[in-house]
């Protein structure tokens, strides 16, 4: 009798790990293994990757190897057939470009952005924000500028972000007026080079 099982390659990659896959091209380049200009070619690549399969040639000639899928397991017919979580995680990636979210959109509960030689602007001041008081940010950046603009009541949590040669400032928490925060955004991941910088709304 023969199963036809689904390939653990064509799953989807996490933050975490196209992080991984950037740590292992930056010691890689530290190592002598790859110039500048191949390790800026491969993490941006790491970067835009959706499958363990598109990660896998970044390290076919390197004595490291790259991410590997899970151990597959069954998945109940009930699970399957369930529509998507309120909770999903909502992926956006530039490369070597600008990306904004502004106006009047709809706040993921748990974004991740990854983001290589260009700039990100998100603007909640006009944003719908998910129930819950809660939100999270997940970047994952090299040599990018991002910049958060946020309005009165929404905080900015930047203790989970992890900056190697990178200038992070928080201009709302300075300029706050005193009140209830009704919404608070965890940023965390991972930063190489560029800035972050958080505004107050109308700055």
């Amino acid at each position: 009798m023969s199963t036809d099982e689904p390939d653990p390659r064509r799953l989807r990659v996490s933050h975490a790990d196209r992080d991984r896959m950037v740590e292992i091209l930056r010691d890689a380049a530290a190592d002598g293994r790859l110039d500048t200009d191949e390790l800026e070619e491969r993490v941006e690549r790491a970067l835009r990757a959706r499958t363990f399969a598109d990660l896998e040639p970044l390290t076919e000639d390197l004595p490291a190897e790259a991410p590997a899928p899970p151990s597959s397991a069954p998945v109940p017919a009930a699970a399957s057939a369930a529509p998507a979580s309120a909770d999903a995680v909502v992926t956006w990636q530039a490369a070597g470009q600008r990306f904004r979210r502004e106006g009047a959109w709809t706040v993921p509960r748990v974004v991740e952005l990854g983001v290589i030689g260009g700039s990100a602007r998100l603007d909640y001041t006009q944003a719908q924000l998910p129930d819950g008081g809660r939100s999270t940010l997940r970047l994952s950046t090299s040599g990018s500028r991002v910049r958060l603009t946020v309005p009165p009541g929404v905080a900015v949590d930047l203790s989970g972000i992890v900056a190697t040669g990178s200038r992070v400032r928080d201009h709302a928490s300075r300029r706050a007026a005193p009140g209830a925060v009704t919404h608070v955004i965890t940023v965390t991941g991972t930063m190489f080079g560029g800035s972050l910088r958080v505004d107050p709304s109308g700055s």
